[in-house]
């Protein structure tokens, strides 16, 4: 243990620790005896425990008590706190409690960080720290038989295989001062609780379809109604614009292209209801766009998902040089209809041109369309019609963002993998030059800088991506795969959860969290997410091989036990 002198009468003494937090649940509900006979019963549950036993003959176990518990810090190995929990939840399982007697209910935490000893002049021990503060806010997101685990203890005990399959991934709390922290579920079929806590059942609720307070809308894919239908590419653009423009809202849910697109062609007379069910939003937004020679024709109209109730609805006539004003028209009509207040740089955002060249935009548009074909025409098409676009605007930085996309599909298919990436941070770095508040172009930057190994900066990128656009769906998912291929699953595991609440239909990103699950070895937990997968994408390659994997793994051959057909 480091010694560090105090300035006043106390010597300080700063390790890292691995902290136990226990709670009583419902103690302060108790009367006065039975709260002094459940603080006993504690005590003599965990004394009587081996790792109490061994750390505390050791002089490795620092105790801090408090009303309704306490905190044991233990400084031999970031197993002991986790097994102590383990032993303490199988003896409580001895004492079901009376109508006189109260069962004892408890609720731990387990963190590993640092932990200061106060030793004053009478040689009285005070232990505090971020360590201690940590793991109570860990245990503070869990229910009565909860084991809660800190992300930081849970990478830990991955390298013991044992803990693995105990180990069920949370997401994100939020606890006191606005903290957010990663946590996962300790538990196994003899010990712990896999309940989903009350804490995380809030959280999910607040995001389910028709709750309020929470805005969200869907963006389908506006209808070419053209008499020339190569014109499709202008109704795309124009919705896959509409997505990107209100999804950079604060405080609008708005699911990603891949689930809106997943709706096109489609119009039965409960589309609504279905939308709704299946990305989790409370509107709809549709419409339609005519081209005739340089006149354009908009229909808008925004739906309430519970009743079918038209919110809002409008036509707009004019020219296609006009067409950013009609976009931007229709994105603050529905922030105006959802009864959003936008801020000032919000506003800003979204009565902002890409460019003030309907042609470069035309260009751009067709750019697109042509790069989700995802084929080698494709992509040379996009190429050429982006560098088109640049010919009219050089300044036009979403298309050197497009150019930059491509080239990082056509690395080590088209062309060598270390010349797509040169070609791709250039057009990144271009794009950024031109508009540094981009969130698409730090994105693009953040891909270029994965591929070509930049550890310490691709994640900077990302970060600023998703700081820009909370609602970029598509940087959680690179960032995902970034992370996978550094090793740090759990990290790739939350990433690509998140890809998916926003774009939940998307079958990439679904099949990608069980690629991530079964690196993790988590094989159970992959098996539940391909079996998802398939029912979204039967085809799904990625999605059968990973099955295969995983049954080999559980020794399941034949599949008879998973509840998925291997054939």
């Amino acid at each position: 243990m480091n010694s560090v002198p105090s300035q006043g009468s106390a010597d300080v003494k700063f390790e890292i620790g691995h902290v136990l937090f226990i709670d009583i649940v419902g103690y302060s509900k108790l009367l006065i005896n039975e709260q002094s006979e459940q603080i006993q019963k504690l005590k003599e549950i965990v004394r009587a425990t081996e790792q109490f036993r061994l750390a505390e003959a050791e002089g490795k176990l620092l105790r801090l008590p408090t009303g309704d518990g306490g905190a044991l810090v233990f400084r031999t190995n970031v197993e002991a706190p986790a097994l102590c929990a383990l032993e303490i939840t199988r003896e409580l399982q001895k004492h079901p409690g009376s109508k006189e007697k109260p069962q004892l209910r408890l609720r731990m935490g387990i963190h590993s960080g640092p932990v200061n000893e106060v030793v004053d002049l009478n040689e009285q021990a005070n232990i505090a720290g971020a360590g201690i503060n940590i793991a109570q806010r860990v245990m503070d997101c869990g229910d009565a038989g909860h084991i809660l685990v800190s992300k930081r203890v849970a990478d830990d005990l991955e390298h013991y295989s044992q803990w693995r399959s105990l180990l069920h991934e949370l997401g994100e709390c939020e606890v006191k001062h606005g903290l957010r922290i990663s946590l996962l579920n300790l538990y196994g079929d003899e010990a712990g609780n896999p309940e989903l806590p009350e804490k995380f059942r809030q959280a999910k609720a607040e995001t389910a379809p028709g709750t309020a307070p929470a805005k969200s809308v869907a963006v389908l894919p506006f209808v070419n109604m053209s008499a020339d239908k190569n014109d499709e590419y202008l109704s795309d653009g124009m919705t896959e614009e509409l997505i990107n423009a209100l999804a950079r809202v604060p405080g609008l849910r708005v699911p990603g292209r891949s689930s809106s697109f997943a709706f096109k062609g489609k119009n039965e007379d409960d589309i609504f209801r279905k939308v709704g069910e299946q990305l989790h939003v409370n509107a709809v937004l549709e419409g339609s766009v005519r081209k005739a020679g340089d006149k354009l024709r908009i229909t808008a109209q925004l739906i309430n998902v519970a009743d079918g109730y038209h919110l809002w609805s409008e036509d707009y006539d004019g020219d296609v040089r006009d067409i950013f004003a009609f976009q931007s028209n229709v994105a603050q009509r529905v922030v105006e209809a959802l009864q959003i207040k936008l801020g000032v740089e919000a506003a800003r955002a979204l009565a902002k041109k890409p460019t003030e060249n309907p042609e470069a935009h035309r260009l751009y548009l067709l750019g697109r369309y042509e790069f989700g074909k995802y084929s080698e025409a494709g992509w040379t098409s996009s190429i050429r019609y982006y560098e088109q676009a640049l010919k009219l605007d050089p300044n036009y930085a979403l298309a050197y963002c497009g150019l930059a996309d491509t080239y990082a599909y056509m690395g080590g298919v088209m062309m060598p993998s270390k010349e797509a990436v040169v070609k791709e941070k250039e057009f990144a770095q271009k794009a950024l030059e031109l508009d540094p508040e981009l969130p698409e172009a730090h994105l693009s930057l953040a891909c270029a800088l994965g591929g070509a190994f930049d550890w310490r900066d691709a994640p900077i990128e990302f970060d600023r991506a998703i700081e820009l656009n909370p609602n970029l769906a598509w940087a959680y998912e690179i960032y995902a795969w970034f992370l996978g291929g550094l090793g740090r699953l759990d990290e790739a595991i939350a990433k690509d959860k998140k890809a998916i609440e926003l774009d939940p239909l998307n079958s990439f990103f679904q099949s990608a969290l069980a690629y991530f699950l079964y690196h993790a070895r988590r094989y159970d937990d992959a098996i539940v997410q391909i079996k998802k997968t398939l029912e979204l994408d039967p085809a799904s390659t990625l999605a059968r091989h990973l099955l295969g994997c995983c049954l080999l793994w559980k020794g399941d051959t034949a599949g008879r036990n998973r509840g998925i057909s291997t054939e």
